[in-house]
């Protein structure tokens, strides 16, 4: 079975389409453009996780904005999951994602993956606001 967090053929037009980033030590590190790379070969590649330590997979908030939606999707985990820290986080970090990824104050903000479905699984999605209700409520 395919790993879900790595590329396969049927991946690289979507992840060159999208801008990843995530949030590590305080900061908002965002991918090259068009990288056809996902998060886990992104960070395996920076050297922020190894194959035997997936803790920094697992406890780091990440995600994409999506041009083509106009939305920003975040998460953390192999399970593409969210959970109230993550949510507070997010609307903590709603101005600074703005301002690291350029966005305009119409972009839509989804906790969870940007496709409900990924492979087979099934993942919760849940929209936070727009960044600009975000920014006033943070």
């Amino acid at each position: 079975m395919t790993d879900p967090l790595r590329t396969g053929p049927e991946d690289v037009e979507f992840h060159r389409s999208r801008r990843m980033f995530c949030l590590k030590d305080g900061e908002i590190e965002v991918a090259p453009h068009h990288t056809a790379m996902s998060h886990l070969e992104w960070f395996e590649a920076e050297g922020w996780v190894s194959a035997d330590d997936q803790h920094f997979m697992e406890a780091t908030v990440r995600g994409m904005f999506i041009p083509n939606e106009n939305a920003i999707f975040l998460y953390r985990g192999r399970g593409f999951f969210f959970d109230a820290d993550l949510i507070a986080e997010v609307n903590r970090r709603a101005r600074q994602l703005q301002a690291a990824l350029l966005l305009d104050g119409y972009v839509l903000v989804y906790a969870g993956p940007a496709d409900a479905i990924i492979r087979g699984g099934r993942y919760e999605q849940k929209l936070l606001g727009t960044i600009e209700s975000l920014t006033r409520s943070g």
